[in-house]
This record gives structure tokens, C-alpha cells and sequence, in this order.
């Protein structure tokens, strides 16, 4: 059956009444999320767009048209059964893999790193993330018990995983691989992988990284700044010390929308990394709690999502998603707030960056086809109730045979 045909039939399984059965309060998180990012794209890029391209919108709107194809991406997802993304998940990761290699091979250089084509507006490893957890939790899923097993579990995983990494060490982005190296660990740990498997595989990752960030000379450089910092926070790097600047001016209850004075110019790329940093500043404390106990929520349905799915796929696919989500946004505060070195990793649907967007987007558009599936499977399982006032005729029990039969069947309720 090709995959056309099967999405058809997937799709024509669901009753149209329990099409709209997903996770609300997941679709409210996100929306809150959204709104309070595009607001901060337009604060962190109306100056550059007037300087560089004479439109104080020029980035808002690239960031809206990346808006609506998340958008769009995410409503044609959770529409059909996710396990269609089973027969993806191959030719999604192969076509991933071409395209992280064309970026080595004819990338533009930006900043030092060949990460991005068209001008730096489409990045491959936004893309490995997702097509990296697809893939895994397909495999995952499909070993059982047999991942306990050294050639069947962990020798086929590090491999998978390190090709991917290998190929995002290579633009060079540390930060990339390290996120996609730790929820693949994490999945699987849950997967059903044993102690010692985890053990082994955590110290050689822990290792190769080590020797990654003492051998490249711009992550040893980030790594030397940052123990310099730990020492005396007035000789942190000037990226990590306009973060925290503009962190405390915000106060509690910020200077206002619009009204930061960081980023216009003292802190680099105000608008992708360090766009916490302007929320923090515009909206004070108060706008970061905001921000932090909406992403508290969106992982909290994430893992109740997971929890609900119908079999081991979903949930491993859900929590991959969610992991993958929440740990970047983790990294990405914890690097504005100087607790770990400056990584250049963007805040989920806050930061500014197509790729980074859409690619979030449809991941929550897997999250609420998970939760429709379950929500669907709790509604099936349900006995229908009988319609009020119907003649009851299909009740009547009375056999030819003399059988016992209800008394007063056929009558109207």
C-alpha cells in the first residue's frame, strides 16, 4: 500500500464529529506563546529592518509567512493518524542527511559557520531534529525487548545518532548536536535500554563531546570565557554580560514593550539567542515567569499526551517531541542567564528564525494528532447511549423459545 493510499484510509478512519478531539490546552500554551513572540520579533527587529532594508517589518513578516506554514503544516498533521509518519520517517531522515551535506558543500558562512542556504533562511539542522526524533522513535518501538540486546540496541543506536551529530559538528554547531544527542539518549533510557547500556553510552558521549569543545577553537574559546566568568562575572564574555544586563533592567515589571535599549546594539543577535534576555528586560520578571509556567504547561500536556498514546510509538514519538521542545528552551534561558556557556541555540516560537518555527510547529502538530488518537480511542471504547423517546424495539429480547425477555420492552422511554 503506498503511503498516499494509507494516509487516505488513516484519514477516513475518524468520524467527523471526533476530528476536533485533541489537546486544547496544549493549542491555548502555544498560542500564548506565539503571540508573545511574534510581539518580541517585531521589538528585537523593527530597528533592523529600518537600518538594513528601509521596512520596520521586513523581519516580522518573514517570520509571519514562516508563521502560517507551521501553521498550515501542523493543521494537515494532526489530521491524519501519526502512525503514517512510520513510512516517513526513513526518506524524511535520508532526504535530511542530503541536505545537511549540501549545506557543507555550499552553505553560506555566517558568523563562522556554514549552517544555512538561501541566505542563511533555511538551516538543515532545524530540520535534524525533528526527522532525528521521528526516525528514533520508529526504531525505538520496534525492537522490544531485543534493545537490551548490545547488537541490536546500543551499537545500531550510536551509530544513528552519530551520523547526524557528525554531520552538525562539522558546520560547526555544538549546541545543535548536543540537544539532538541528549533527547535520543533520553528516549532511549525510556525506550527500555538497561543501566549499563545508558551508563556506556552517556561516558563515550560524554567524552567525544569533551574532546569536540576542547578541540574546536571556538567552543574552547566559549568554554574559557565561561570559567573566566565563574571566577569574576565582571570578565564574562560581552554577549553573556549584555544578557544579564538587560536581565536586571528590566526589573519586576520591565521598561516596557519596545522600550529596551539592548537591542540596539549592545547585545548581538538580540532577536535569536538572546530574545530572553530582551523579554526580560521590556517585561521584567514578571513577563519571564509568564514565559517560564506557559513552557512548565506545554511539558506537563506533553508527558500527559504521552501517558494517553495508544501504544509505544506515540508515546515515544510524544515524548520525544516534548523533550526535544523543552530542552532547547532550557538551554537556551540557561545560557542567557550565564548558568552554562553560550551556545547560540534559539528559543522555541519566541526567536526569530523560519526553520527554528515551522519545525516547532509541526512537532506540536504531531503532539495534538497523538492526543486526537487517544482522545478518539477513549470515545470508541465508550458505550453509546441510547437516544430519549425512541421506540426500543431493537431491545426486545423475546425469544420464539420461551427465553426470559424484557418486560416492557418496545414501550417509548
Amino acid at each position: 500500500m503506498t503511503t498516499v493510499n494509507l494516509i487516505r484510509k488513516n484519514s477516513n478512519r475518524v468520524r467527523p464529529g471526533l476530528r476536533f478531539q485533541f489537546d486544547y490546552w496544549l493549542l491555548l500554551v502555544v498560542a500564548g506563546l506565539l503571540v508573545i513572540g511574534m510581539l518580541m520579533v517585531y521589538s528585537t527587529t523593527f530597528d533592523y529592518g529600518l537600518r538594513f532594508y528601509e521596512e520596520a517589518t521586513y523581519f516580522f513578516k518573514r517570520q509571519l509567512l514562516a508563521l502560517i506554514v507551521g501553521i498550515a503544516g501542523a493543521l494537515i498533521i494532526m489530521q491524519f493518524d501519526y502512525h503514517v509518519l512510520r513510512l516517513m520517517s526513513v526518506p524524511f531522515l535520508i532526504m535530511t542527511l542530503v541536505m545537511l551535506v549540501v549545506v557543507l558543500l555550499f552553505g553560506e558562512t555566517i558568523f563562522g559557520a556554514r549552517r544555512g542556504l538561501l541566505e542563511g533562511s533555511y538551516q538543515p539542522s532545524e530540520i535534524a531534529k525533528l526527522a532525528t526524533i521521528l526516525y528514533i522513535s520508529h526504531w525505538l518501538s520496534s525492537k522490544g525487548d531485543r534493545i537490551k540486546n548490545l547488537t541490536y540496541g546500543l551499537l545500531p543506536f550510536s551509530v544513528i545518532t552519530g551520523v547526524v551529530c557528525a554531520l552538525i559538528v562539522q558546520q560547526p554547531d555544538l549546541g545543535t548536536t548536543g540537544l539532538i544527542a541528549i533527547v535520543c539518549f533520553t528516549l532511549f533510557f525510556i525506550a527500555g535500554a538497561d543501566l549499563r547500556q545508558f551508563t556506556i553510552a552517556g561516558l563515550v558521549g560524554g567524552l567525544i563531546f569533551l574532546f569536540l569543545v576542547t578541540t574546536l577553537p571556538h567552543a574552547a574559546q566559549r568554554v574559557d570565557s565561561y570559567r573566566i566568568a565563574l571566577r569574576d562575572p565582571i570578565q564574562a564574555g560581552w554577549q553573556v554580560q549584555q544578557s544579564v544586563v538587560a536581565l536586571a533592567t528590566g526589573g519586576l515589571f520591565g521598561v516596557g514593550l519596545g522600550e529596551s535599549t539592548q537591542k540596539f546594539g549592545p547585545l548581538p543577535a538580540a532577536h535569536t539567542d538572546g530574545v530572553f534576555s530582551i523579554l526580560g528586560e521590556e517585561l521584567g520578571l514578571v513577563g519571564c515567569l509568564v514565559v517560564m509556567v506557559l513552557w512548565a504547561l506545554l511539558v506537563w500536556r506533553g508527558i500527559s499526551i504521552a501517558r494517553r498514546a495508544r501504544d509505544g510509538y506515540g508515546s515515544l514519538l510524544a515524548l520525544g517531541v516534548t523533550c526535544w521542545l523543552s530542552f532547547q528552551a532550557l538551554l537556551n534561558m540557561a545560557v542567557v542567564t550565564a548558568v552554562v556557556p553560550f551556545t547560540g541555540i534559539p528559543l522555541p516560537f519566541l526567536s526569530y528564525g523560519g526553520s527554528s518555527l515551522a519545525s516547532s510547529l509541526i512537532g506540536i502538530g504531531i503532539l495534538l494528532s497523538i492526543s486526537r488518537d487517544a482522545a478518539v480511542g477513549q470515545k470508541m471504547q465508550q458505550p453509546r447511549k441510547p437516544a430519549r423517546g425512541v421506540v426500543r424495539e431493537d431491545l426486545d429480547l423475546r425469544r420464539r423459545d420461551g427465553r426470559p425477555h424484557l418486560s416492557g420492552a418496545g414501550r417509548r422511554r
